[in-house]
């Protein structure tokens, strides 16, 4: 085998066939790579391994079409067959030859991840992952370039033969939605044989046990039908028959077994979860996804109105689709399948009323029914520095709340007041809806709160509340002698004077003035603004941060209102500082644009959420109503407040979830999939362009073109 491997591959290098193969490579990886830097300016590798894919499939046919043919045609195969070699040894050997100029023509993406990381962090299982997807998708396809260069002595016909088995794996995917109603069978069938999936999953930073066992196996059935094909010509005529029923009997064999092994292993590979090489491991469930799915004891039916194939063709939708088979794998009560509407109308019809379509995703349990869109799974984020935006996925967060939603014993609602042009925070709003809280708006002006809801939420009114509607707020914390009511007031600060409103919230110790916290020491500022800036919590917030994921992260102060407890103890009610400003911080007058200027509200303590109780025994059995104030909507309402870096988001549900008597809460960070930006010169990129773009594709044509001419002199 040593012997046809070295003969093979040296004859690449005696003609331009070999300098050719690398240098079509090396010209379109170089572009990839500068397109990479120059239009993206990301450390992204992946994008240049998704490009490779299409090079690779449309190449390989040069590097097989002559490794067999050339043979047949030049009447050396009866030499090679009578060699002292078996014919596994001269497949394997030619097999190899081929594979080795392979590699050297995708090393070079080793030279392009070691130029990425010159200018970014390195992500090295990314990239490990990348090239182990890259290999093994060269290693089937050469396998099946050199089984067709075995039935034919023409290399033309080798080529053009390899290159049409290539153009048909690359419409495969697509070939199964083609089929009619009555080919619909062969859907799953064409969509197991798949390569650009199994590839594209190795691209996103998925590392499959069944992939790679399914690339090895097309390998190992393509090799040993080569070696079927030679052995056939050995054959004399009168042990033709004999021989080709043995044959044939041994190679349907063998197929069965590589089948059935790629059947059972990856229906045993279903229940263990992927290699996840991402950073940040985006495709694996977090802790609080893990705490709700493992404790679940009822069943949870999740069917996604949606072909899998083309879910899976995004990355927030491969995302999507590994969390929902992360679910099936951590508990066995919840089933996943895909639905099409069109093929099941019957679903149509049942779920009507719940608005589905074709992107909908049911969640459903003996208890209740939430339908949620593929679209909930996505989020927008806008970067007011360069008026761009960034998008998201959620899906975890979208997912597992559903999953709680419809398996909790029962929900919690709440209203939300209107009638007083007011600011939204429709942030807020969000959080409580993916923790499953049914949110209601009423108008306060028009009717009495909703007895049944536990929360009310007062946000930002811009018109001051009249005697009446204060008495609707008093009924609703009294809640007929049986308090357990809470009300979440949050300021703003375009706000106008409220004195109604505010001498409503002073009976519960909570004093709001009309000025701005602004911060004078510019370490504990953030974004060049005194107007945002680190909070300390309070010892009375420690209860409530017992379920935030990390504690030690700051809340940010934003365009806050100061606030002040005016009392800690009165009669059966107290108040308490919940969140404070630093000591460094001063109150700034709008109205004049003083620095420290008085407020006889303000205390010595510049609070920025303050919450007061009303306290009730019934027996000895206590009942409370609260009060809870924020400082300002737009801690609430801007990207970075509200980002995994502080706790204003994870802090507010907690508080809430702990009022409320909520006994789950949730909170898992969106994933995002923008990678680290180059910092990369001019000069730095035009010397990347010259070696990587220029010069080493070409260096491999002169070769080539040397070698050509000092053959035709021969």
């Amino acid at each position: 085998m040593s012997a046809v491997y070295t003969k093979e591959l040296s004859s690449y290098f005696k003609n331009p066939l070999g300098y050719i193969c690398l240098a079509v490579y090396y010209l379109f990886g170089g572009q990839f790579l500068l397109m990479q830097i120059q239009y993206y300016g990301t450390n992204d590798i992946t994008g240049i391994f998704s490009n490779m894919y299409v090079v690779v499939l449309l190449t390989l046919p040069l590097f097989t079409m002559r490794l067999l043919s050339e043979e047949k045609r030049m009447r050396t195969d009866q030499a090679l067959m009578t060699a002292p070699v078996s014919l596994h040894g001269i497949v394997v050997g030619k097999f190899l030859a081929a594979y080795t100029l392979f590699a050297l023509g995708i090393s070079v993406c080793v030279i392009y991840f070691a130029v990425l990381s010159a200018f970014s962090s390195p992500l090295w299982s990314v990239f490990l992952g990348n090239l182990l997807g890259l290999l093994l998708l060269g290693a089937a396809l050469l396998a099946i370039g050199l089984f067709v260069s075995a039935l034919t002595e023409s290399q033309m016909l080798a080529a053009v033969g390899t290159f049409a088995c290539m153009l048909f794996i690359m419409l495969l995917d697509g070939l199964g939605r083609m089929l009619p109603s009555g080919l619909s069978f062969l859907e799953k069938p064409l969509g197991a044989l798949s390569f650009s999936q199994r590839y594209y999953d190795f691209t996103a930073g998925l590392l499959k046990l069944p992939h790679v066992v399914f690339f090895l196996s097309v390998m190992l059935v393509f090799l040993f039908l080569t070696v079927r094909v030679l052995d056939k010509n050995r054959w004399t005529a009168s042990k033709r028959i004999k021989n080709a029923a043995v044959s044939t009997v041994v190679t349907i064999f063998f197929l069965a077994v590589v089948v059935l092994f790629n059947v059972v292993f990856s229906l045993l590979m279903e229940r263990l979860p992927s290699m996840d090489l991402t950073e940040g491991n985006i495709y694996e469930l977090t802790e609080d996804s893990l705490d709700v799915v493992e404790s679940l004891t009822q069943p949870v039916e999740i069917i996604v109105c949606h072909n899998e194939e083309d879910l899976r063709s995004t990355e927030y939708g491969k995302q999507t689709d590994e969390i929902l088979k992360g679910y099936a794998r951590h508990n066995a009560g919840i089933q996943v399948r895909f639905a099409d509407l069109l093929k099941e109308p019957e679903l149509a019809a049942e779920y009507a009323d719940y608005g589905i379509q074709n992107n909908s995703i049911i969640i459903k349990s003996e208890k209740r029914i939430k339908m949620v869109s593929l679209n909930d799974c996505v989020e927008m984020e806008r970067n007011d520095s360069s008026y761009s935006y960034t998008y998201k996925s959620k899906a975890e967060q979208v997912l597992t709340s559903a999953i709680l939603y419809v398996t909790e014993d029962s929900v919690l609602r709440v209203s939300v007041l209107t009638g007083h042009s007011e600011a939204g925070c429709a942030d807020i709003i969000n959080y409580l809806e993916e923790n499953n809280y049914v949110i209601t708006r009423q108008n306060i002006a028009a009717e009495e709160i909703n007895p049944e809801a536990e929360i009310a939420f007062l946000f930002a009114p811009m018109t001051d509340y009249t005697q009446q509607e204060l008495e609707k707020l008093d009924r609703f914390l009294d809640n007929e002698g049986k308090f357990e009511k809470k009300l979440i007031y949050v300021a703003s600060h375009n706000q106008p004077k409220l004195p109604n409103l505010e001498s409503f919230l002073s009976e519960w110790g909570i004093g709001i003035g009309n000025s701005l916290i602004v911060e004078t020491n510019q370490k504990n500022t953030y974004d060049k603004q005194g107007f945002m800036f680190g909070a300390v919590f309070d010892e009375a917030a420690q209860p409530y941060l017992s379920g935030v994921k990390n504690p030690s992260l700051l809340f940010v102060g934003y365009y806050c209102r100061p606030l002040s407890v005016l009392w800690e103890e009165k009669d059966n009610r107290t108040a308490k500082y919940l969140v404070k400003a630093p000591e460094s911080c001063s109150l700034y007058q709008p109205d004049t644009g003083e620095v420290n200027g008085e407020n006889p509200l303000i205390k010595e303590e510049l609070g920025i959420v303050v919450i007061g109780d009303r306290l009730k025994y019934v027996g000895t059995q206590e009942h409370r109503s609260y009060v809870a104030a924020f400082a300002s909507a737009a801690m609430f309402t801007s990207s970075q407040t509200v980002s995994s870096s502080f706790n204003n988001k994870d802090f507010t549900v907690e508080l809430i979830n702990s009022l409320a008597g909520k006994q789950k809460g949730i909170s898992i960070p969106s994933v995002g999939f923008a990678s680290e930006p180059l910092q990369i010169t001019q000069s730095s990129y035009t010397a990347v362009s010259i070696v990587l773009g220029i010069l080493l594709p070409g260096i491999c044509v002169v070769t080539g073109a040397a070698v050509s001419i000092r053959r035709r002199r021969l």
